[in-house]
């Protein structure tokens, strides 16, 4: 691991274990920083923190001014992305998880939300499910006895919202590796980072479309952002959604109920 990231987490671990003391059972590593493609240049850090009970707000508060101090620096460019949840929901998750705290350090400015009656965060199931399969436990338990496997229906209709909002957010990278990686959960049931599922992919598709976005992800190029490169990544977008049970692209609202 990154030496400054491994100082970043061993810091945001003990911050919150003196915040939250014992209430805290298990700090959890996601996303590319457990997945592998990590970069300081181009990614952010993604933890997931089990919690014994519900917090009050005073908690809350105390935890988000310590994970917002600006002595805590995030050694990566895109910031930190932290959520709280209960013990209860890592071990039986919801469709729509609901979240004590979620804390992001990202740009434009640090941000921080309650949680609270009626919070939930549908992208932690696929954080539950990395989780479980390859999160690394910076505190705590090892993850495999912390968190249970979404059902894969559920799994596969997050991926495919990803994807929807990537082609109304993302980059051009954002657009091809993202699908990439659901194709690849589609296909054999892996969750991986997003280098991962372009490289598995790239034998599948367009290779020139899925190189530009590795290079552009790993930092060896610039970022295509064209409409006719924007719209050649929509169009793989699509393609991938249209192998997904029960979907169609992201220009027809049709698909699974939310």
């Amino acid at each position: 691991m990154d030496p400054a990231l491994d100082a970043y987490l061993r810091k945001v671990a003990a911050g919150l274990a003196r915040a939250l003391g014992p209430v805290l059972t298990g700090l959890y590593l996601h996303g590319s920083g457990a997945l592998g493609g990590w970069s300081a240049e181009r990614s952010d850090v993604d933890l997931l923190g089990v919690v014994a009970r519900r917090l009050g707000r005073r908690a809350k508060l105390v935890v988000a001014a310590r994970l917002l101090h600006p002595a805590l620096a995030c050694p990566g460019r895109r910031g930190l992305e932290l959520s709280l949840v209960t013990a209860s929901v890592a071990t039986a998750p919801p469709p729509r998880p609901p979240f004590e705290l979620h804390v992001s350090t990202a740009p434009p400015e640090p941000r921080s939300h309650l949680g609270g009656p009626g919070a939930t965060d549908p992208d932690l199931l696929l954080y539950l499910a990395v989780c479980r399969r390859s999160g690394v436990a910076v505190s705590g338990a090892p993850p495999g006895e912390v968190f249970a496997e979404p059902p894969r229906a559920w799994l596969l209709e997050q991926a495919a919202e990803e994807l929807r909002w990537a082609v109304r957010h993302g980059s051009f990278a954002d657009r091809v590796l993202n699908a990439c990686r659901a194709w690849r959960l589609l296909e054999d049931g892996e969750l991986c980072s997003k280098v991962d599922g372009g490289e598995w992919a790239r034998a599948r598709a367009d290779p020139a479309l899925v190189d530009a976005a590795l290079a552009a992800q790993r930092g060896l190029a610039t970022l295509p952002d064209a409409a006719a490169d924007l719209a050649a990544a929509d169009r793989f977008v699509a393609a991938v959604l249209d192998r997904f049970p029960g979907r169609r692209g992201p220009g027809n609202p049709e698909g699974v109920p939310r």
